[in-house]
């Protein structure tokens, strides 16, 4: 059988682990008899699209990235509609696609060995005006959030946690937004709104459970403004999954969605957040990316 090419893209800036042992334990946990590896390191935002584009000319079949959400979303972006497969070494901050799809984050060794032994299997994505995500986008509080956690120095939970804090009690309000989604037209005073394409924002935290990015639709929360001393029960509520207990939530399950930019909005595409002044357009892509997954994840 002959050798397929398999390429390693390291972010090693990403979450809050160090990432040197990383060529080590590929060379000692690749199966040899199946792959030829090779090594690229990321050196700035979005190197890693333009790394797995020239990959993908020069006949690697096999891309993967190590890192988070944002890395993981970088190389998908250079993937999509193509025949090569996306592997996946989480080493992120929250990790929330790996976490969905039952990859245990921060193993080098279980994330090698599955990249010998997994299953692959094609998964949803969804397309904006400028680029595609895989586990979650929107706007209102949460890209507010992932604005202020990439200004901090340091990361992880508790500086995500922090971020979070700030912004809830100190920086966000909400604002009036106009949404289609699919046929219809909804305008509110809006705390958040997000589009899941799987069921994770990361670290275990996912306000939609039965999202899947295989059933070819966007499970959406819109979240209403609400009074300051509900905090705590809202955001409590949520994020132990019993979203039908809060009053301000409205969920609904779409195929597009048009946001009517009428002025600067802060977006966050899994993870990484983005300004953008246009009307905004999301729509589901099905079975548009093949990515290795383990063996036993049942729900795929």
């Amino acid at each position: 059988m002959e050798k397929q090419q398999i390429l390693f893209i390291i972010n090693p800036i990403s979450g809050v682990y160090k990432k040197e042992h990383i060529p080590e334990k590929i060379a000692k946990y690749i199966d040899y008899t199946k792959y030829d590896f090779t090594i690229r390191t990321t050196q700035y935002a979005g190197h890693a699209t333009e790394i797995a584009r020239e990959a993908i000319k020069e006949g690697f079949k096999t891309i993967v990235a190590v890192g988070g959400d944002g890395s993981i979303n970088e190389v998908a972006n250079a993937l999509i509609g193509t025949d090569a497969v996306l592997g996946i070494i989480p080493y992120g901050s929250g990790n929330g696609l790996a976490l969905h799809l039952g990859m245990t984050p921060r193993n080098a060794k279980k994330s090698l060995e599955l990249l010998n032994t997994g299953k692959v299997v094609k998964l949803d994505v969804i397309k904006t005006n400028f680029r595609y995500f895989l586990s979650c986008g929107g706007f209102g509080y949460d890209a507010h959030a992932a604005r202020r956690f990439r200004s901090q120095e340091i990361r992880g939970l508790f500086s995500y946690i922090l971020a979070g804090a700030r912004e809830a009690f100190w920086h966000f309000k909400p604002s009036k937004a106009k949404v289609q989604i699919d046929d219809e037209v909804i305008e509110r005073d809006v705390y958040l709104f997000t589009a899941f394409n799987s069921n994770q924002y990361g670290y275990n935290i996912g306000f939609l459970p039965t999202a899947s990015a295989k059933d070819g639709v966007m499970d959406v929360i819109l979240l209403n403004a609400f009074p300051l001393r509900r905090l705590l029960l809202v955001f409590g509520l949520m994020i132990l999954k019993r979203t039908d207990l809060v009053k301000e939530a409205e969920t609904f399950r779409a195929k597009k969605i048009k946001i009517f930019g009428n002025k600067k909005m802060v977006y966050q595409f899994d993870g990484d957040h983005f300004v953008f002044h246009d009307d905004l357009e999301m729509e589901i892509v099905p079975q548009a990316l093949n990515v290795i997954i383990p063996s036993d994840t049942v729900s795929y």
